[in-house]
């Protein structure tokens, strides 16, 4: 069984506060003067469903089509289970019983729980999610060479929330989980969808297939996840 773990991109989502969403316009349709329909998007690279390369926070860091395909397909791929409330921080204790595991992927998605806000309170989801902690971080890039990236069911890496501690908001998170301080790297795939996961599903392939746009810091992915049956 296949399934999507990205979300559709929405124009009456959100972004990041402040960032712009996608937009689209409508050229032309089926009609009699015209035989074909088509649309222009215009898509802010860090809207929905994406990926952050290193390029997002290190000047010179890898971007988005400078990562081998190691990044984007997956034969070996884990589930945590790590409940979070609103603006609650991931931290080096939350990962470290699932050091055996981390030891044995290449990518790991991390399901907290605050995904349920997305379509029913857009100000939590937006302005309050959890974020992966610098400690988070530097323990991930530090411990697993191999493990090429991590995807969670909130909106970024670091939260946008005044109450988050000092030192947990962005650039800190995203700067210690993409080599800012030490050239090691995780990447992170971005407000995923994954509620509708089941809590023991075997991962058999998981596709986070990015647009291959020259130029780009960091790209939406298309998530796709094939279950054992």
């Amino acid at each position: 069984m296949f399934m999507f773990l990205s979300h559709p991109l929405d124009p009456n989502g959100y972004a990041w506060p402040g960032e712009p969403v996608v937009s689209i316009q409508q050229c032309t349709d089926v009609t009699e003067e015209c035989p074909f329909c088509s649309f222009v998007s215009t898509l802010p690279n860090h809207f929905g469903t994406h990926m952050d390369a290193p390029r997002h926070f290190v000047k010179d860091g890898l971007d988005i089509n400078q990562l081998g395909i190691e990044y984007f397909a997956h034969k070996d791929v884990a589930l945590l289970e790590i409940p979070k409330e609103p603006a609650q921080g991931i931290y080096k204790e939350d990962l470290e019983p699932f050091a055996d595991i981390l030891g044995k992927v290449s990518f790991a998605l991390i399901r907290t729980g605050l995904e349920k806000y997305r379509d029913t309170d857009q100000n939590i989801y937006q302005n309050e999610g959890a974020y992966i902690a610098p400690s988070a971080g530097d323990y991930l890039t530090e411990n697993f060479p191999n493990l090429k990236g991590i995807g969670m069911d909130f909106l970024a890496i670091g939260s946008a929330s005044a109450t988050c501690p000092e030192g947990e908001l962005p650039p800190d998170c995203h700067r210690h989980i993409l080599g800012y301080y030490t050239g090691k790297f995780c990447t992170g795939v971005e407000d995923m969808h994954l509620a509708e996961l089941p809590k023991d599903a075997k991962i058999v392939r998981f596709f986070n297939a990015p647009l291959r746009i020259l130029g780009l810091d960091s790209s939406q992915v298309v998530c796709i996840a094939e279950l054992e049956d």
